[in-house]
């Protein structure tokens, strides 16, 4: 899986103003995920975005 996308996707949902339950959610389906790499991108794009 390509971080990049998968930050970009982050990034675009909290400018939407999505609660994060809702981006972890929104991860897991488009990316099929597990809630806890979910987790884990969501807790790396608070140090990079």
């Amino acid at each position: 899986m390509e971080k990049g996308k998968i930050y970009g996707a982050i990034s675009m949902c909290r400018e939407l103003g999505l609660s994060d339950s809702e981006i972890l959610e929104r991860l897991q389906k488009k990316y099929h995920i597990t809630e806890s790499e979910a987790e884990d991108y969501m807790q790396e794009t608070m140090y990079i975005l």
